[in-house]
């Protein structure tokens, strides 16, 4: 038997308003029913499920065998088309030696994570050997010495300069924005000077500087919001994630 919400009146089952204070009673025909969940969208979420329980590792882990069967396959593609195309290894020398760096630098980040001036020196290597790979490939000698490097170093010096504040930082928050603009400010002017010297032979800076003044003032208030106000400080309560 049915119950009138209101008074509490016994009804008929077909009734569709109180007898006693005339209440309309609900039309529970026409409530939506609860879809039943296919069986791919269980598999989906179980695996997505699963992949939670991961440990930091195991992700990264997971991450590396996806990325050493993509890039695996990019080597052997490029190579059988350049082959049948040109009879001999020409174009694909190139992916395929970046694939083959990739590979190592994502090796690196999965399993020295923890090591961290390891990691940057092994990366380092990789990278400045590719720029003498291509150096020879091109037979365009010189600029990877006297500008690619020095350029990768500064970049890899001032990663692992960021990376350090970082670190040491007891609260992190807008401080790590305002400190990876300065470092990003300084390798622009850095950056300028070494390609002017490059190409010019000559010192010059231009839109670096403008970079480098527009950064110090956005990083002033940033470091000014972070430490002196004590305010929206946590990056995921600033950004609301």
């Amino acid at each position: 038997m049915k119950q009138c919400t209101n008074c509490g009146v016994e009804l008929e089952e077909n009734a569709n308003y109180c007898s006693l204070c005339g209440t309309l009673l609900p039309d529970k025909s026409h409530e939506p029913q609860p879809l039943e969940k296919t069986e791919s969208a269980i598999r989906e979420e179980k695996l997505y499920s699963d992949y939670q329980r991961f440990t930091p590792f195991q992700k990264r882990k997971m991450f590396w065998s996806i990325s050493i069967f993509i890039l695996i396959s990019g080597i052997v593609i490029s190579l059988l088309v350049d082959l049948v195309g040109n009879q001999a290894i020409t174009w694909s020398k190139y992916p395929i030696t970046v694939s083959m760096i990739l590979f190592f630098n994502i090796s690196l980040n999965t399993f020295l994570r923890k090591h961290i001036p390891l990691l940057l020196a092994l990366s380092f290597l990789s990278v400045a050997g590719l720029f003498v790979l291509f150096g020879l490939y091109t037979g365009i000698n010189g600029w990877d010495m006297k500008l690619g490097l020095p350029l990768l170093l500064a970049t890899y010096l001032t990663f692992f300069l960021l990376i350090s504040l970082i670190r040491r930082s007891k609260q992190k928050g807008l401080n790590v924005i305002a400190w990876t603009l300065i470092v990003a400010g300084f390798l622009c002017v850095y950056t300028e000077g070494m390609i002017s010297i490059f190409l010019q032979k000559t010192l010059s800076f231009g839109w670096s500087l403008i970079v480098l003044v527009s950064v110090a003032i956005i990083s002033s208030l940033l470091l000014y919001i972070h430490y002196r106000l004590k305010k929206a400080t946590d990056l995921k309560r600033f950004f609301h994630i």
